[in-house]
């Protein structure tokens, strides 16, 4: 079982004694297990992502080529269905929220990480929603950190799979996953 608060912390997960000695009963209650997040970095033209349980397991990018958004989204989608293919284990996802910065750019990233939402609503799978601040906040400790600081602070020399890492960190206070 997943739960996702957004926008507040979650209780304090429930512990269980484990059963006694000897005995094959089941615990009354689940216990919590790390969760294990997928988080996005989505632009429009290039997806960074990373694998987090605690760790860093994997991390890379996509890149999305064409002019056409349409074109775009149909790749995003598919590469992100790939990592989830590649990390079965996924708990939930945490998307970096669209900045406005340049409202030109802002259309086209909310199409490409609608058409993520999308697959991810088809295979059931939770997520979250991340400011860029919150993403620099829990890597670097402090929500105006630059890209190098991001990449020094994950051990990368991508910078989008680094900010990728910043906010799968920060979704950690959104997931908890009982067992």
């Amino acid at each position: 079982m997943i739960g996702l608060l957004t926008g507040a912390p979650l209780p304090a997960c429930p512990q269980t004694a484990p059963a006694a000695p000897g005995t094959t009963e089941a615990p009354d209650q689940s216990i919590c297990a790390a969760p294990v997040i997928l988080g996005l970095d989505c632009s429009s033209t290039t997806i960074g992502w990373a694998i987090l349980n605690g760790d860093i397991r994997d991390a890379g990018t996509l890149r999305l080529t064409g002019s056409d958004i349409a074109e775009r989204c149909r790749q995003a989608r598919a590469g992100v269905y790939l990592v989830l293919l590649n990390h079965p284990d996924v708990d939930a996802v945490a998307i970096e929220s669209p900045v406005a910065r340049y409202a030109k750019a802002v259309i086209p990233q909310a199409r490409v990480s609608g058409a993520i939402l999308s697959l991810l609503a088809e295979k059931q799978i939770a997520w979250v929603e991340v400011t860029p601040s919150e993403a620099k906040r829990a890597l670097v400790g402090r929500g105006g950190a630059s890209k190098a600081d991001m990449m020094t602070a994950a051990g990368l020399d991508d910078e989008h799979a680094a900010d990728a890492v910043g906010v799968a960190k920060a979704a950690l206070k959104h997931v908890q996953v009982l067992r």
